[in-house]
C-alpha cells in the first residue's frame, strides 16, 4: 500500500489525472465530458514529461562535453536521486509523510485565506523526503518523524504558492493557476532584489528585432541557434576524440552537438504543446474541487506550466544561469566547499523560471537578474547544505554523492534545525 501511494504521487500524470477526474465528477460532467477531461489532462502532463524527457536528453551530453572541457569533479546536485537513495532505509516515512501532507494541505487550504492545492507530483515526493530524512538526522524517528513531517508539508504546500502567487498573477495576467514546486524561494527573492533596478514595463517578451532580423523573432529559430552556439563550442572545447568515443558513439563530433541543439529545442516545443492542452484541460475541471470541496482553491502546478507566457525570459535565464554556474564553481573552491557539478539542467528549469519570475517585476534587467541569481545562490545554498551535513549523513543512508539543490527545502531544513535546536531538540 505504502509503495502504491509513493508511485501514486510521484507520477505528476496520474495525480493530475486523479485531479481531473474528481473535479468533473463534483460537477456532474457527463461521462463523454468526465472521459475526454480527464484523458486529456492527463496527456497534457504525459506530453510536458515528453517534452522535459526530451530536453534533459538533450541537455545531458552537452553537460558532459563542458564537464570534461573544463575537468569538474564533485558532488551531483540531484533531489530524486537522494530521495531514491534513501529509500531503503526512509522510504515509509517518505510515504506517509507525503500522505498526510496532502491532506493537511486539503484542510489548510479549506479552512485559511490560502486556498492552494498543490499538485507537482515529484516534488511533493522530494520534500517529503527531505523532511524525513532532515528529522532522521535530527534523531526523530518513527511516528515522530511522520508527524512532525506531515506537519511541514502541509504547511509548506499550502503557504508557499501563496507567496508565490502575486508573482504568478503578472506573469499569467490570471489568477487561476498557482505555483507549486520547490524553486520558489529563490526565483521570488530573485524578483524582488531585481525592482531595485529594473522596471517591469520594459519586458524581455516585448524586446523588438529589426526586420533584417526578422527570423529571430520565431522563438524555434532562436533558441536553435543560441543552443547550437552553446552546443558546438563545448564540442570543441572536449575535444572530437572524447566526443566521438564518449558520447556520440562515433559520429561526428560536430553533427553530433549540432543534432543535440536541434533536440533540446524540439523538446521545449512538445514541453510548450503540453502546457497548452493541459492548462486547457485542468482549469476547468479543478473548478468542480474550488467549487465543491475547497471553496475557492487554485491548483499549484510545475514549473513548465508559466514558460508559454515568457519564452525570451526562459532563454534568457538558459544562458545568464549558465554563465552563473561558471563564475560560482571557483568561488565555491576558493571557499574550500564541495563542488556542485554544473547542471544545464538546473540553468533551464530553474533559472529559466528565476528569469520569468524577474522579467514579471522588473522587466528584461530582471530577467537576466532573476536567472542569474538562482544559479549562483541556489548552488551556493547547495554546497553549503552538503558540507555542513544539513540533512545529516547522506552516504550512510545511501545517497552517495549526491545532494539537495531545490532552494525551499534547504532554507526550510536550515529554519527547523535552528528552532529545534533553540528547544534543545537534535543535533
Amino acid at each position: 500500500m505504502l509503495r502504491f501511494i509513493v508511485d501514486l504521487f510521484s507520477t505528476p500524470a496520474l495525480v493530475i489525472g486523479l485531479v481531473a477526474l474528481i473535479g468533473l465528477l463534483a460537477q456532474r460532467k457527463s461521462l463523454n465530458d468526465v472521459v475526454n477531461g480527464t484523458l486529456k489532462a492527463t496527456l497534457g502532463f504525459v506530453i510536458i514529461g515528453g517534452g522535459a524527457g526530451i530536453i534533459v536528453q538533450a541537455l545531458t551530453p552537452i553537460q558532459e562535453m563542458l564537464l570534461r572541457a573544463f575537468k569538474l569533479e564533485g558532488f551531483v546536485p540531484f533531489d530524486e536521486l537522494v530521495v531514491a537513495g534513501v529509500a531503503a532505509q526512509l522510504g515509509r516515512e517518505t510515504a506517509l509523510i507525503l500522505a498526510f501532507g496532502f491532506l493537511i494541505n486539503l484542510l489548510l487550504a479549506r479552512v485559511t485565506p490560502w486556498k492552494y492545492v498543490y499538485l507537482t507530483g515529484h516534488m511533493l515526493w522530494i520534500h517529503a523526503g527531505a523532511w524525513a530524512i532532515l528529522l532522521h538526522s535530527m534523531g526523530i524517528q518513527g511516528a515522530a518523524n511522520i508527524a512532525i513531517g506531515a506537519v511541514i508539508q502541509g504547511l509548506y504546500t499550502t503557504f508557499f504558492p501563496a507567496l508565490a502567487q502575486p508573482i504568478v498573477r503578472r506573469i499569467t495576467d490570471s489568477d487561476q493557476i498557482a505555483f507549486g514546486h520547490g524553486q520558489t524561494v529563490l526565483a521570488v527573492a530573485g524578483a524582488h532584489i531585481a525592482r531595485l533596478f529594473g522596471r517591469p514595463e520594459d519586458s524581455a517578451e516585448s524586446i523588438r528585432v529589426s526586420d533584417r532580423w526578422a527570423v529571430l523573432r520565431d522563438m524555434a529559430v532562436s533558441m536553435s541557434l543560441i543552443m547550437t552556439a552553446v552546443s558546438v563550442i563545448a564540442a570543441l572545447y572536449a575535444g572530437r576524440s572524447y566526443v566521438e568515443a564518449e558520447l556520440s558513439q562515433g559520429k561526428n563530433y560536430i553533427i553530433f552537438a549540432l543534432l543535440q541543439a536541434l533536440t533540446f529545442t524540439g523538446g521545449v516545443l512538445v514541453l510548450m504543446q503540453g502546457v497548452r492542452m493541459f492548462i486547457s484541460e485542468i482549469v476547468p475541471a479543478f473548478q468542480g474541487i474550488s467549487e465543491r470541496l475547497v471553496p475557492g482553491a487554485r491548483p499549484a502546478l510545475d514549473c513548465p506550466v508559466i514558460y508559454p507566457y515568457a519564452p525570451n525570459s526562459l532563454m534568457i535565464g538558459l544562458i545568464t544561469g549558465t554563465v552563473a554556474q561558471a563564475l560560482v564553481i571557483p568561488l565555491i573552491i576558493a571557499l574550500k566547499l564541495p563542488v556542485p557539478i554544473p547542471s544545464m539542467i538546473v540553468a533551464f528549469f530553474a533559472s529559466g523560471t528565476g528569469a520569468i519570475f524577474g522579467n514579471a517585476l522588473a522587466g528584461r534587467r530582471g530577467a537576466v537578474f532573476g536567472g542569474f541569481f538562482w544559479s549562483f545562490a541556489g548552488f551556493l545554498l547547495s554546497s553549503w547544505a552538503y558540507a555542513t551535513h544539513l540533512f545529516g549523513d547522506l552516504n550512510a543512508l545511501g545517497a552517495s554523492g549526491v545532494g539537495f539543490v531545490v532552494p525551499d527545502a534547504i532554507v526550510i531544513a536550515a529554519v527547523v534545525k535552528f528552532l529545534f535546536g533553540l528547544a534543545g531538540i537534535g543535533g
